[in-house]
């Protein structure tokens, strides 16, 4: 009888494209399917949407004018994901235990 494999190897591969995401909240709910959706972002004060300053005789302009922004703060989706019930599962175990490492570092004093 053939023996069964012990292991199996996995392969990482990064897309040139890949980047490393700042976040700091998430917003996102359960899909028609059942399936969790989940749009990662990260929240800032707005970026002026214009600016308005006189001139003076001199030429320079005034430091502080008319400014446009268009709100009071600008949630920038960084991305966003969809995941079925079992994974959603296993990424909050894993989450769950990054979280326990992290307090203990930072308990024990080396964070």
């Amino acid at each position: 009888m053939a023996e069964k494999n012990k292991q199996i190897i996995f392969k990482y591969v990064h897309p040139t494209d890949l980047r490393d995401l700042y976040v700091n909240g998430l917003w996102g709910g359960v899909t028609p399917r059942g399936e969790i959706y989940a749009h990662f972002y990260s929240e800032r004060h707005p970026i002026p949407k214009k600016t308005v300053h006189e001139i003076r005789e001199d030429g320079t302009f005034n430091p502080s004018g008319e400014i446009e922004t268009g709100g009071d703060a600008v949630r920038l989706i960084q991305t966003s994901i969809a995941m079925d019930i079992k994974t959603a599962i296993a990424f909050r175990d894993w989450l769950t235990n990054q979280i326990n490492i992290a307090n203990k570092r930072i308990d024990d004093g080396k964070a």
